[in-house]
């Protein structure tokens, strides 16, 4: 017999104290299977049987103050003395008081929600982790475009083709993160990750990005950054992203990105 059986988590608060106080009991009998710790009981003059002890111990049935009695006497006596089973019986009639007498209507629905909300939050730590590990590497692969890539020198009225192409590798970087972190994660975590990741780009980057996303279809993504960045960043830079936006013909997109930097 195990030294102590797993108490139902769908037990209310009371029974599953009771049952530890069984649990404590039942291994000081030195029986080897319940059907043993049963025989001992029903000797000691309550009959029972293994099956009663089963869901005693897990918390589903409350057992009888009969039962809770004989149970620590046999084991006050196989232990030797109650001191060594670490409980008086007063203290365990004390918490068979307290114990419910029915079940829990709702605790089985709650239990499972807290199960749910458990699991969903276990998983939502493991994709913060692996965004933030996907985040902190776009910012290195950023870093490295914007220090290695020393711009051409091009005439003004040409413009920078050099900082375009810059602009242009940072978007795409941007894309292909942004596309994974949607169809992959909660959507209150992705927003948390694209609300991070646009803290990164320039303005440039942004509205390359922009123009990127709205190409490849995902405009739900480009209205996203396009609030992001325009309620997130400073005037500044919110006008130099709207006015690339505008030099690659997106009307629509520099209204909303002004709107939403005026809130």
């Amino acid at each position: 017999m195990r030294a102590r059986a797993k108490v139902s988590e769908e037990a209310p608060p009371g029974r599953r104290a009771l049952a530890q106080v069984v649990n404590q009991l039942l291994e000081h009998l030195g029986a080897t299977t319940l059907q043993e710790a049963a025989e001992l009981i029903t000797e000691r003059g309550y009959p029972t049987h293994k099956s009663r002890l089963s869901r005693y111990r897990s918390g589903r049935n409350r057992p009888p103050e009969g039962f809770l009695v004989t149970l620590h006497a046999v084991a006050v006596e196989r232990a030797g003395g109650e001191e060594a089973i670490g409980i008086s019986k007063h203290d365990a009639l004390e918490v068979l008081a307290a114990a419910e007498t029915k079940a829990c209507a709702v605790c089985p629905t709650l239990y499972r929600r807290i199960r749910h909300v458990r699991k969903r939050n276990r998983r939502l730590l493991r994709d913060n982790r692996r965004l933030s590990e996907a985040r902190a590497g776009l910012e290195g692969e950023l870093a490295d475009l914007r220090k290695n890539m020393t711009p051409l020198p091009v005439p003004p009225q040409r413009g920078d083709r050099q900082r375009i192409a810059q602009d242009v590798a940072a978007a795409r970087q941007f894309a292909v993160m942004t596309a994974d972190v949607d169809e992959t994660t909660e959507p209150d975590v992705a927003l948390a990750v694209l609300r991070q990741t646009a803290e990164v780009l320039t303005p440039l980057e942004s509205a390359a990005s922009v123009a990127l996303l709205r190409g490849e279809g995902r405009h739900e993504l480009a209205d996203t950054l396009i609030t992001l960045y325009g309620r997130d960043h400073p005037d500044k830079e919110v006008i130099r992203a709207a006015l690339q936006l505008h030099e690659y013909g997106m009307a629509d997109d520099v209204g909303a990105m002004l709107r939403a930097a005026a809130g």
